[in-house]
């Protein structure tokens, strides 16, 4: 029986004997690493007990410099060179993911201001609604208003005034529909969910009378609400974040690590000043620990990103 890739039995050994080599050493740095975390909790504790809250602590624990430096590869033969190169390259990224998760374990055990539900600050108010009254939305409200209490709603004449009644304030939460049949998202309510900064709150599939329109809507708010979950259910966090920001070439190694899964990914694009902007949009499956360490990973490492929602049960 060939050994993978048909290598030699004693390169199969040696790459075993390395790997075993390499797990003490990554000990080692997650130990270093460690202490650097206790010094950012410990600084983050001074943050919070002068008032400071969520994005304004670890703003202020922030920094442009690298966590380590990248080893000279001076000696290594040239045809190694570069895949040496590359492969070091990937140590900076896996030390910041590693860095936000032992900082979020001590800010638990702190109890300090910077995890899930500080990063992803949850609205309060009337249970009332908007939306452009159809038989499709007028499914997708029952679905959404049928755990609460006293749900009140309005109607509007178009999208933009479900998205502007909302963000001014008028009413808590507007429908608006969010993906068409396979799942492509609507153009026209990505750039009203961009333009109003709306959160989504919830999603729906919606079938119609005759179970054919195969639409999703959305339920949103200015605030995120963050969904109780039982066994079962999955969470999902949407991100938007900037096609141009660094952080781009690590982050899907960092959503692994962290647990989580890629459910989906699009990019979108939008007229700011006269100028197209293009993001990233993600949807992430949470793995069973919580966003809170990815939303640190972000905030000390990302040059521009944006929660646009978490929700559960797309499936």
């Amino acid at each position: 029986m060939q050994n993978a890739f048909f290598a030699a039995e004693n390169t199969i050994k040696n790459l075993s004997r390395i790997s075993e080599r390499t797990a003490t050493l990554t000990e080692l740095r997650i130990l270093e690493l460690h202490d650097m975390a206790s010094a950012l909790v410990t600084y983050a504790r001074a943050l919070a007990s002068d008032g400071l809250f969520g994005y304004e602590i670890l703003s202020a624990v922030r920094t442009d410099e690298k966590i380590t430096a990248t080893p000279s590869t001076e000696g290594t033969p040239a045809e190694l060179k570069s895949p040496l190169n590359r492969s070091l390259s990937l140590l900076s990224g896996i030390d910041r993911a590693v860095l936000s998760d032992l900082f979020v374990a001590g800010a638990r055990e702190c109890r300090l201001p910077v995890l899930e539900a500080d990063l992803l600050s949850e609205g309060e108010g009337e249970e009332t609604f908007i939306y452009l009254r159809n038989s499709l939305s007028d499914e997708a409200y029952d679905v959404f208003s049928s755990e609460l209490d006293a749900p009140r709603v309005k109607y509007a004449a178009t999208l933009n005034e479900c998205a502007r009644a909302t963000e001014a304030g008028e009413v808590r939460f507007c429908l608006l529909p969010l993906e068409e049949r396979g799942g492509s998202r609507l153009p026209t309510v990505s750039e009203l969910i961009y333009r109003f900064d709306l959160k989504i709150n919830a999603v729906t599939p919606v079938f119609g009378f005759d179970g054919t329109a195969d639409l999703k809507y959305a339920m949103l708010s200015r605030d995120f609400v963050i969904p109780e979950c039982g066994d079962g259910d999955d969470r999902y966090m949407e991100l938007r974040i900037s096609a141009d920001d660094p952080v781009i070439g690590e982050l899907f190694t960092a959503v692994s690590y962290f647990g989580h899964t890629l459910y989906r990914t699009d990019t979108v694009s939008f007229d700011t000043e006269g100028e197209r902007d293009r993001f990233f949009s993600l949807v992430i499956r949470d793995g069973g620990e919580g966003f809170a360490p990815l939303l640190v990973y972000l905030s000390l490492f990302a040059e521009d990103f944006t929660p646009v929602g978490i929700y559960k049960n797309l499936e």
